[in-house]
């Protein structure tokens, strides 16, 4: 199993900030461009964005991203929070607020794991994942 990064973080809808949602951030050396947030009800992951770990890294500094993920400082309280939207496949983007500082902490952490430039991706275990074949 390759190392990862698991970060529970509580994410503030900005229509209902009253309520917060539960979610998880995750990464995995085994693929080194990616982050995956998770929302999850008890134990039971309910949606799952997978995008790009430099995506959440540039966000942190300015608006990143096109499509289904954008994530940016947030317009008032950038030092404080960070905006994330996110567009599911058939519905209406919806915009949430995170902690800034719990999500640098989990970006830096991917980096201390696998450094910028230096993601290198299995290709034989990929291919044999797609192929659902067992590798060791």
């Amino acid at each position: 199993m390759k190392p990862q990064v698991i970060y529970d973080v509580r994410l503030w809808p900005a229509d209902s900030p009253k309520t917060p949602l539960s979610a998880v951030l995750t990464y995995s050396a085994a693929d080194p461009h990616a982050v995956a947030l998770l929302f999850t009800c008890g134990r039971t992951v309910t949606a799952e964005y997978i995008f790009a770990r430099d995506l959440l890294a540039e966000g942190l500094r300015a608006p990143a991203g096109q499509g289904d993920v954008l994530v940016a400082p947030h317009e008032e309280l950038g030092d404080l929070y960070l905006a994330i939207t996110l567009t599911p496949a058939s519905g209406y983007p919806f915009l949430l607020y995170a902690v800034r500082e719990l999500v640098v902490d989990f970006v830096d952490q991917t980096f201390r794991l696998v450094p910028h430039g230096r993601e290198q991706v299995d290709v034989d275990a990929a291919i044999a994942t797609i192929l659902g074949e067992v590798t060791s």
